[in-house]
């Protein structure tokens, strides 16, 4: 089955950019890992353009335990003091960052592996002191998806984790969500997927395959999804309607998820469309039993 798409997803996505998350525990896991870099190098193969943004929750918070510290969350999100970015940049560019290049260098694969969002790509804007806590981490601003393009031109691949420094040169810490919502958005890239440890988009305890962005605020606002899928549809839903062509939902931790989910038909996770991409997508490309 995969091996009879390939020409077609070749010439369908050559030169394309996905933007693809991946939490901090699939990094963390050895299986995981290994087997999202294998995706990845086939994509590569294929002159598909990845950007690959990591974050690292578990992980940090891990580390923070181990020094004696309390993460500190409002709402689910972190709020990141001195002492903690410290902590942060040490588990996100040091010890998930290594442990990319490791598994990098065992495929013999080449890349750009960086330690933050370079400067020139974007600048990061701090988030307001809370509880007199003075902040390190914050949100993207002035992203320059000229030069984003531009840089895969000599390459297929980058990685980045999820910090960015602000136009001072002071690292915050960032939502890897937002990073890879908030840049693909930017650069209008083909693809956006986030791999999780969740399946997909459940309904009744079936994961939908297919969804356009209008049924997606039809289940937010049946509550039919809520809380942290909530919040991932609404961003999707944003991705899609500032320009990104389609939002990928799946389970990293599955074996070959990513490319089960790109290179055949009836795809393994959920993919997010527009209204009116759905009904193109029906009529050229599930008939013919397609779906990129």
């Amino acid at each position: 089955m995969i091996n009879s798409f390939k020409k077609f997803y070749a010439q369908l996505f050559q030169d394309k950019l996905f933007i693809i998350k991946a939490s901090g525990s699939i990094i963390t896991d050895k299986d995981a890992r290994e087997n999202l870099i294998e995706n990845i190098q086939e994509f590569t193969q294929n002159g598909i353009k990845i950007l690959l943004i990591y974050g690292g929750g578990e992980a940090i918070d891990a580390a923070m335990n181990e020094a004696g510290r309390t993460p500190t969350k409002i709402d689910g999100r972190r709020i990141s003091s001195k002492d903690d970015i410290k902590i942060i940049k040490r588990t996100l560019a040091g010890d998930l960052g290594f442990k990319l290049s490791e598994t990098m260098v065992k495929k013999k694969m080449s890349s750009t592996i960086l330690n933050a969002i370079p400067p020139h790509w974007a600048k990061a804007i701090r988030r307001a002191p809370e509880n007199n806590i003075i902040r390190f981490d914050g949100t993207l601003d002035n992203i320059n998806a000229k030069t984003i393009r531009e840089h895969f031109t000599s390459t297929n691949l980058a990685i980045c984790p999820c910090l960015a420094f602000s136009k001072e040169g002071t690292a915050l810490n960032i939502n890897a969500d937002n990073v890879a919502i908030e840049i693909s958005t930017k650069t209008m890239a083909n693809k956006l997927i986030l791999l999780t440890d969740i399946d997909g988009v459940m309904v009744d305890g079936t994961v939908q395959s297919f969804l356009s962005a209008q049924e997606c605020e039809k289940l937010i606002k049946n509550g039919i999804v809520t809380d942290g899928m909530r919040v991932k549809l609404e961003n999707c839903i944003h991705a899609l309607r500032s320009g990104v062509k389609r939002v990928h939902i799946l389970n990293g931790f599955r074996k070959n998820a990513l490319r089960d989910e790109v290179f055949t038909s009836e795809g393994i996770g959920t993919m997010i469309v527009r209204e009116e991409e759905k009904k193109l997508y029906i009529k050229q490309e599930r008939q013919e039993g397609k779906k990129p």
